[in-house]
């Protein structure tokens, strides 16, 4: 009977990529057109569609690049904010070259006559359509469109006068959401939110949108948008702006900035370019790609630095004493101004990924409290930065830029610590005499010991602007022996294994196994297995992805779906982590973990 149970339970085994990859489903494109709209969706299953297409020229000079570069098997709609040049001047360019099905949009009330406004209507022709109120256009794959306001109409029977408006335009703006799996995302196009005499759309939408992961920022961070009651409902994880550098706008402005990350509810906040360069407390990312698999989504800039994130759906248990250590603190920049260059840097050193939602940082009397739910993988550095763009920071990869003016860290004496409810997680306090300095960061050595100056070295590799330090890499002095792990979390859908070993990357084979005991050990390539030889052990050894190349970085998981029913529903599982070499030789196993599946 259980081997029966067995049988099934792989038969119907469905194996996923690793949590230390970028996530394969959905694609989000917001493509650096300067001061501008311009964003490419690419469903699952491979069709693109458009939200706006920047300004005139642009949809030939990025917009059809960006689409080349998601290798499209299908094209769908293109659906146009409004109707301002830099939102619709680059879409008949790409209306013209791509054989697109439909082209969305407000429709005909009030529209401009302009060159471009015509231009578009002569290269949408028969395609175009005008979006229906709460409409859900099917994307592919899964991935829908849903039409959330248009015209100052909004899902739910709310009306807000566009006439009455300062800019009745934008408060036209088609406003819609994407959602595949648990990843959902707002597009506003320029929606208004009442300031400068502006017509109030913003806040019955995002009354009838809800709980997002992904806010695009409405009209370019500008003050006349991004309310406070927006933000409530919303409660984005992660919001992204486009516009352009230099811009005169001011855009992002400092107020919608400062409304999204600040310090009891700190924010990850990504923009296409550094803006009207008088503000920061955001990431400077170019062009930025989101790539979810409908649990978990990654953004990664031009440059290929990403930060990782949890779909805010997803539980991830609080983090325990011992997982996350502080590894790098530069506290005093020689190259670039302290206001701009600080960092604290922090490592994961447990046994599976972490989401840092609720997790502060705490500087003297300042505290930042985490409102994204990043994910910190085993052995990924992951930096607090004071500053988000590397043309000012030195050149520093992305990381969690922390809202404006809120930690400085003094030159001397100072302690920094990570916390979480009334527990603190890791601290280090510096003196006179600690490691490091004008211009040289303090780099931790062993990350299992204790937070003392003789634990720490001046960094002696140089990075970016010329600073030494290694940040978002292992420290130069890191002299850690890390343990080999094994993880497991489980849900009502899918279990995950999780294999740790930060030593062992790239050149040994990891073996992920389970049995029903957890005795009679194996005796095996100069170590004793902690599992026993039954038939879940010999039947998970025969899977795709149990057996792989240990990567680089030390750490790989294992996505497994439950078939339902479950056959083997309360039965008692032991998963271990065994390293072997070339020789099949085991340098390393870890612990068995006992769990039971739903």
């Amino acid at each position: 009977m259980l081997v029966t149970a067995i049988a099934a339970l792989f038969a119907a085994c469905a194996p996923q990529g690793s949590q230390a990859d970028a996530p394969v489903g959905l694609t989000v494109v917001v493509v650096d057109v300067g001061q501008g709209d311009g964003i490419v969706v690419r469903a699952p299953n491979g069709t693109v569609h458009l939200v706006d297409a920047g300004p005139n020229g642009q949809g030939t000079a990025r917009m059809l690049p960006a689409i080349a570069q998601l290798a499209p098997t299908g094209y769908g709609s293109t659906f146009l904010s409004h109707f301002h040049e830099d939102h619709a001047g680059g879409l008949d360019e790409v209306l013209n070259a791509l054989p697109l099905q439909t082209a969305y949009d407000r429709g005909d009330l009030n529209r401009p006559t302009t060159l471009t406004v015509n231009n578009y209507l002569a290269a949408a022709g028969s395609r175009r359509q005008q979006v229906s109120l709460g409409a859900v256009y099917q994307l592919g794959g899964g991935a829908t469109m849903t039409v959330i306001a248009y015209d100052g109409n909004v899902l739910g029977g709310a009306f807000v006068d566009p006439t009455a408006s300062a800019q009745e335009e934008n408060s036209r703006s088609v406003v819609l959401r994407l959602d595949y799996g648990l990843f959902s995302m707002w597009f506003g196009g320029d929606l208004t939110g009442g300031a400068s005499s502006t017509a109030d759309v913003e806040g019955p939408a995002s009354l009838a949108c809800g709980d997002i992961d992904v806010y695009k920022l409405n009209h370019h961070g500008s003050n006349t948008s991004t309310s406070l009651n927006l933000i409530s409902r919303l409660a984005p994880e992660l919001a992204v702006v486009s516009c352009g550098a230099g811009n005169s706008f001011g855009h992002p402005t400092a107020n919608v900035v400062n409304r999204l990350n600040q310090a009891a509810a700190a924010r990850a906040l990504l923009s296409t370019t550094t803006g009207s360069a008088s503000t920061i407390g955001f990431g400077v990312a170019g062009s930025i790609r989101i790539d979810t698999d409908g649990r978990r989504y990654r953004a990664a800039a031009s440059n290929g630095s990403f930060l990782d994130f949890w779909c805010d759906e997803v539980a991830t248990p609080p983090v325990a004493v011992g997982e996350l250590k502080i590894s790098e603190v530069h506290r005093n920049p020689a190259n670039v101004p302290d206001t701009n260059g600080e960092y604290v840097e922090v490592v994961n050193v447990g046994s599976k990924p972490l989401g840092l939602r609720g997790v502060r940082l705490v500087e003297g009397s300042n505290t930042i409290t985490l409102a994204s739910n990043f994910v910190a993988v085993p052995g990924r550095p992951l930096l607090f930065q004071v500053d988000g763009a590397p043309t000012r920071n030195g050149n520093q990869p992305l990381g969690v830029v922390l809202p404006f003016n809120t930690v400085s860290l003094a030159d001397t004496t100072d302690t920094v610590a990570l916390t979480q409810g009334i527990t603190t997680l890791d601290q280090v306090a510096y003196t006179t005499g600690f490691p490091g300095g004008s211009g040289v960061a303090a780099e931790r050595r062993d990350l299992f010991s204790a937070q003392t100056p003789a634990n720490y070295a001046a960094a002696v590799a140089a990075f970016g602007a010329g600073d030494l330090g290694t940040p978002g890499t292992t420290n130069s002095a890191d002299t850690t022996v890390h343990p080999v792990q094994c993880g497991v979390t489980v849900d009502s859908t899918r279990f995950t294994l999780h294999a740790t070993a930060l030593d062992h990357g790239g050149v040994f084979l990891s073996v992920l196994a389970l049995a029903n005991a957890d005795a009679p050990s194996i005796p095996f390539g100069g170590a004793l297995i902690p599992l026993a030889f039954d038939a879940m052990l010999q039947a998970s050894l025969t899977v795709p992805g149990f057996v792989a190349l240990m990567p680089p970085g030390g750490y790989r998981s294992l996505d497994v779906a439950i078939p339902q029913p479950n056959p083997v529903a309360g039965l008692p599982f032991f998963a271990a982590h065994v390293i072997l070499d070339f020789s099949f030789q085991v340098p390393g196993v870890s612990p068995a973990v006992p769990f039971v599946l739903p």
